[in-house]
């Protein structure tokens, strides 16, 4: 497996606060799971990043991860790439592209779960996405959000092997972007917990995860930049330090 030294994000994050948390993790060289699901409403593969196409450390506590996939069970007409970074203190984001290479419009399905550090007891959060829909062969794009209207991107806390869990915010329900023949056209930008992190939330114990649903026309690519981010809550890290200080006049004593 190659290993590639440098990566770059662009978001509009805060990208402080990226290099805040990623000073916190000790371990800067064992390169964590990252989960990826991606599938049609008929079939699914699962695969772990750091296992296929690049994955490495960045040396600060973040990690890289960038590949694709072709068409990955008989009959999907479809591929997958992916350049992600992601820290298990936790934050995931980077660039995820589907390209519909079927006849007729597809419905997707995309997971990418990260496992975490250590539990966190009450946190803030807060994510994002962008999007942008291109056409390939001439006739127009559409991406849209499922016909139930409901969201494109999901984040999720302690998902399971089926990647079900706890739904911590949603964005772009019921949104669309169509383009002409070889145009593009964006989808968002939305977000939630902006500032971001900074929505109350409660215990994270397991991992996080993004989810992205929605529709793509044939022959064409939609491609997805989102963000989720989980920090320990204010309360929650005096609390920690004071319990730190307790036990150091402990052993001072």
């Amino acid at each position: 497996m190659a290993a590639v030294k440098t990566w770059s994000v662009v978001t509009g994050c805060g990208c402080a606060f990226i290099a805040l948390a990623s000073s916190v993790n000790a371990d800067t060289t064992t390169i964590p799971d990252l989960a990826i699901r991606i599938g049609n409403g008929v079939s699914s593969y699962t695969f772990n990043a750091k296992d296929q196409g690049n994955a490495w450390s960045n040396g600060n506590s973040t990690f890289g991860y960038q590949g694709t996939v072709t068409n990955p069970f008989d009959g999907s007409g479809f591929g997958l790439s992916w350049g992600l970074l992601a820290n298990p203190d936790p934050f995931i984001v980077g660039n995820l592209v589907v390209t519909n290479t079927s006849n007729t419009t597809q419905t997707f399905f995309l997971d990418v779960a990260l496992p975490i550090n250590s539990p966190l007891a009450a946190t803030l959060i807060g994510g994002s996405i962008t999007g942008t829909v291109t056409d390939l062969n001439g006739d127009g794009a559409t991406v849209s959000s499922l016909p139930t209207g409901g969201p494109i991107y999901t984040a999720l806390t302690d998902v399971d092997g089926g990647f079900n869990g706890s739904v911590a915010g949603t964005l772009l329900a019921g949104a669309s972007a169509s383009t002409g023949a070889f145009q593009s056209a964006t989808i968002g930008p939305d977000s939630f917990g902006s500032p971001i992190p900074s929505l109350p939330y409660g215990a994270v114990n397991t991992n996080i995860a993004i989810r992205l649903a929605f529709t793509l026309t044939a022959g064409d690519s939609a491609s997805f930049t989102s963000l989720f981010v989980v920090i320990p809550a204010p309360g929650a890290a005096v609390a920690m330090f004071g319990l730190l200080g307790i036990g150091s006049r402990r052993r001072r004593a």
